[in-house]
């Protein structure tokens, strides 16, 4: 299953500008997350093996995540249609693997076990997922209708070849 062509960016934005501005955006949310497990990780002998293991994975995936946005913004900059489809490519996997990491985190952290004691916590944490994933596959959306609109601009077909 493809994902969909879309003809502009939240309703309002050109594509171009609109695939900036959420690269940029998920830049930034990977760059907090980065400094969110880093920060754990000076106090690695106070904490369990499981949740420095966790810490460095979100690290690594996250900026992972940085530099296929990084490549995604100088697909954009340089008009290469390559650098969006292989951004799309590398992103979808790190932002799954990203998704794994937080559900992992939530079920085998003992630093949340007394916030998840909470319903109202664990409902805000399953509404976050939901709309993590949404924005990342709107994300994934738009970079590859980007990469398709470059792709028939330059070339008659859409197929990588």
């Amino acid at each position: 299953m493809a994902l969909p062509m879309l003809k502009r960016c939240c309703g309002c934005l050109s594509l171009e500008t609109g695939c900036l501005v959420l690269c940029i955006v998920s830049t930034m949310s990977c760059l907090a997350y980065i400094v969110a497990g880093a920060w754990n990780l000076p106090r690695h002998r106070e904490r369990e093996r499981e949740d420095n293991l966790i810490s460095m994975t979100m690290v690594m995936f996250s900026t992972l995540s940085v530099i296929s946005n990084a490549v995604a913004l100088g697909g954009i900059g340089l008009r290469r249609p390559g650098c969006l489809q292989m951004s799309v490519l590398f992103n979808s996997v790190f932002i799954f693997c990203i998704f794994l990491v937080a559900v992992v985190t939530c079920i085998f952290s003992n630093e949340l076990k007394p916030f998840l004691d909470n319903p109202g916590n664990v409902a805000l944490i399953v509404v976050m997922f939901i709309v993590g994933a949404a924005y990342s596959l709107y994300y994934l959306a738009v970079v590859n209708s980007l990469y398709r609109k470059m792709k028939m601009s330059y070339s008659e077909t859409a197929l990588p070849l």
